[in-house]
């Protein structure tokens, strides 16, 4: 339910919002897109296009503005300065790190604020995939992969992100029920490539000779495990790899047989619901469904685990890939063993 605050910020939007939820607005309303980085492919290719392309079907008259701060705490709190004085009526926020997020949730004052993908404690709403989930899923697929009282390697994701902490607890409580052993694990200071990349090589073959699999966070870090992989030589004896997001090169990696499993988000249906949340809050209209996560009204999607196996049945149906970028030349053959072609 929109509370004093939020209506405070906003003041009149208008008498009427259109069946379509269209809503217009006499002096424009203006909604803040902040997003904390480009690391991962999906910031600029689903989350950002499609937040905004929803935004202006269903809020006639409102001005969108968005930001990526580059994994820089302190330029995205300027941003958030930049995004206030500019009229900011809502904020959506995917923090650089949950610490700094609230400090900026602080600032805004009665500005409302949306935590985006990432928890931020303190924010109005906070919209995501569930990411206790996602720790499970990874876990699981681990243990069906490798089997019980086996050995692994876990890169976190990047300290200070409140999501990275609840994916490991998810995961430990997995790993410790099937009597898996975490023998070494890295908590880098961002989701990149480079530090996986080289605390993996920093291994090398005699640090992983028994390992049995590497859980890496996210795709990006599972990009840079694999080439890790690749430069000690281990080819086909490589451990287990997980990863997070479904990007294109893990699926690519998944088909090759290189990576075991990511984890798909839906992202496009995460975009919408934080831009349909966004534009109820402008709007003053009530926002309904939302269940309790650590105090925070929230909306989390399920996420689903991938594999080879499963490649056709979710991103290549959900229309996330189409089969061509799914199966480019060089993976023929691979794609043609899995019945993708």
């Amino acid at each position: 339910m929109p509370t004093p605050r939020r209506l405070l910020a906003l003041g009149l939007c208008l008498a009427l919002c259109a069946a379509l939820s269209a809503c217009v607005k006499p002096d424009r309303a203006v909604v803040a897109f902040l997003l904390a980085s480009t690391q991962a492919d999906r910031w600029e290719l689903v989350d950002e296009p499609v937040f905004r392309e929803h935004v202006e079907e269903t809020c006639r008259g409102c001005d969108y503005l968005t930001f990526n701060a580059e994994q820089d705490a302190a330029r995205q709190e300027a941003q958030l300065e930049e995004a206030l004085e500019a009229g900011a009526d809502v904020v959506v926020l995917n923090a650089v790190d949950s610490e700094a997020g609230e400090r900026m949730v602080l600032a805004t004052g009665d500005v409302p604020v949306v935590a985006y993908d990432r928890y931020v404690a303190g924010a109005d709403w906070f919209v995501s995939v569930d990411p206790g989930e996602i720790g499970r899923q990874m876990g699981e697929s681990v243990v069906d992969a490798v089997g019980r009282r086996a050995r692994v390697v876990v890169v976190d994701g990047a300290r200070g992100d409140a999501n990275a902490g609840a994916i490991r607890s998810a995961l430990d409580e997995v790993l410790s029920a099937a009597d898996v052993r975490v023998v070494d694990d890295l908590a880098p200071d961002t989701w990149g490539e480079q530090e996986a990349r080289e605390f993996v090589e920093g291994l090398g073959r005699r640090g992983l000779r028994d390992v049995d699999a590497v859980v890496a966070a996210n795709d990006t870090q599972a990009g840079g495990v694999a080439a890790a992989f690749a430069s000690l030589g281990l080819g086909r004896d490589a451990p287990f790899l997980t990863g997070q997001d479904a990007q294109l090169d893990a699926v690519h990696r998944i088909v090759a047989g290189e990576q075991g499993m990511t984890v798909y988000k839906p992202l496009p249906d995460l975009a919408r619901r934080a831009a349909e949340v966004a534009v109820d809050l402008m709007s003053g209209a009530e926002v309904s469904g939302a269940v309790d996560y650590e105090g925070v009204p929230a909306f989390l999607l399920q996420p689903v685990p991938v594999t080879g196996a499963t490649l056709a049945r979710t991103v290549v149906h959900d229309g996330v890939y189409g089969l061509d970028e799914v199966c480019p030349a060089e993976l023929t053959a691979p794609c043609e063993a899995l019945a993708l072609r």
